[in-house]
């Protein structure tokens, strides 16, 4: 029995290890996935979790073992006794760690039956009652393809938000309120994007992979960021299949109009989905889905083969590297070019940055603002001026220098560091014809904008936080030679 749970524990941790490398990696390619196909990026996300689950690298290490035992009878015996030796040590870590995910295991199924007794006052929604309700419901059904006798429509007056819950018998359940048919129709679009999207089994999944993960400080991470990208793409889901994608403002004001003020987030709990809304969250989603609406999706082919191309490196995150990575991102740009909008284009450059070419409009978000100050002049110099930066850029700001004249041919240099080093920025360049070059990155960044127009320029550094707290200590230089 004791080596059984060294064994399990031993599973797990590799499982553990590698499957943080590939969700570190799945981190830094979000945003690539982002031009390829937003949904992309919670496809590989769940397959990820479920990384966590498959014990690969365990297999890896059984099948080393039948080849150094190749011949010998009890095979499997020898692959225990060797790994004995291994773990004799570490006996009571792996006690402490079984105890540790059963009391969690018990833990979690005690709070959600706790929880799930207010369902228990369940009253299904007739039509001869509510006829609004019921057709608006099934109307939505239609629309995603979802058979109306797989989920049944129930009212609650124990819960105050709309939710869907159970993976067996699932149930869309109301509060005991009055409805307008635009917040029923928000209601059962998002809340049956998430039935459609199998979101209740992905978060058990997640939930299970916390328990037996329970050491590793990611899973936390990974449990906040399945949450978050639910919600992502259930509303992407709803504003899509209703027809509403364009007024994504109308939606959110009722989701903040639908959920009480002094409700708590319960997104938890991992056997229902709720409306659910705070500051933070809720900016998140909103900023998704401009940036949603902007994407331009590739074809299914490109897709499917780089969800597959992620797929099979998936499998063998044992054996990767550096290089691999370094391979994927260039491959991923590559697929991805051509395949932003028009009016975008991306280029990956000699010193490894993304430069993003675009019109100046495209970078003003809603209530941004623009900064300009006196540029102060360092020294002049036979090839070029050097001016000096040091800005205090604000949340949702583009802080900008003064225009100077680049001809064709000449470069644009631009360092700085930014403070904190943690904080995502855009440096660049815009023209006075209203065209934009920048790259995004965070700390310290230097680098050249090749100029092929004469042309006035300004510099800049853009804070995008729209925390109202978040300022960013820009200091450096910038040149032109």
């Amino acid at each position: 029995m004791m080596n059984l749970i060294n064994q399990l524990l031993f599973a797990v941790l590799i499982s553990s290890v590698t499957s943080t490398f590939l969700l570190l990696v799945w981190w830094m390619l979000r945003g690539f996935f982002m031009l390829v196909d937003p949904k992309m990026i919670y496809t590989s996300l769940r397959w990820i979790c479920l990384l966590y689950m498959l014990p690969i690298g365990y297999v890896a290490v059984i099948f080393a073992y039948r080849v150094w035992f190749q011949g010998q009878d009890k095979v499997w015996m020898l692959v225990f006794s060797r790994t004995e030796d291994i773990t004799s040590g570490l006996h009571v870590i792996s006690v402490i760690w079984f105890i540790i995910a059963l009391v969690l295991l018990i833990y979690r199924w005690i709070d959600n039956k706790v929880w799930c007794r207010k369902f228990r006052d369940n009253i299904e929604v007739e039509r001869k009652y509510d006829p609004d309700i019921v057709d608006t419901y099934e109307m939505v059904c239609d629309v995603l393809e979802i058979p109306k006798e797989k989920l049944s429509l129930q009212k609650n007056v124990l819960i105050d938000m709309p939710m869907i819950v159970g993976i067996r018998h699932p149930q869309v359940i109301l509060p005991e309120r009055d409805y307008t048919k635009e917040e029923l129709e928000i209601i059962f679009f998002h809340e049956l994007s998430h039935f459609k999207h199998k979101d209740l089994q992905c978060k058990i999944l997640v939930v299970v992979v916390l328990m037996f993960h329970v050491f590793n400080p990611f899973c936390y991470v990974l449990l906040g960021i399945v949450n978050l990208w639910s919600e992502f793409m259930a509303d992407a889901s709803a504003l899509e299949m209703s027809g509403q994608l364009h007024d994504a403002k109308l939606y959110f004001n009722k989701i903040v109009d639908l959920v009480p003020d002094h409700k708590k987030t319960i997104r938890e709990k991992f056997l229902f989905s709720t409306l659910y809304k705070d500051d933070n969250t809720l900016s998140r989603r909103i900023d998704f889905m401009k940036k949603y609406q902007r994407a331009r999706k590739a074809g299914k082919a490109v897709t499917a083969a780089l969800t597959a191309a992620f797929v099979l490196m998936s499998t063998t995150t044992i054996f990767a590297s550096g290089k691999t990575v370094a391979d994927l991102h260039n491959f991923i740009y590559q697929s991805t070019e051509g395949q932003t909008k028009e009016n975008e284009k991306l280029v990956v450059t000699d010193d490894g940055y993304v430069e993003h070419y675009c019109d100046v409009e495209d970078l003003n978000f809603e209530d941004l603002q623009e900064v300009s100050t006196l540029d102060q002049d360092i020294v002049t110099i036979d090839s070029g001026v050097h001016y000096n930066i040091d800005w205090i850029v604000n949340p949702n700001t583009r802080h900008v220098s003064g225009p100077y004249k680049v001809k064709n041919g000449e470069t644009i240099c631009a360092a700085v560091v930014v403070e904190p080093i943690d904080k995502v920025y855009w440096l660049g360049i815009m023209d006075h014809e209203g065209h934009a070059r920048y790259v995004e990155t965070t700390g310290s960044a230097a680098h050249d904008f090749k100029i092929t127009e004469t042309k006035n320029y300004r510099v800049f550094v853009q804070n995008n936080y729209k925390d109202g707290k978040t300022k960013l200590n820009a200091k450096g230089y910038f040149l032109y030679e």
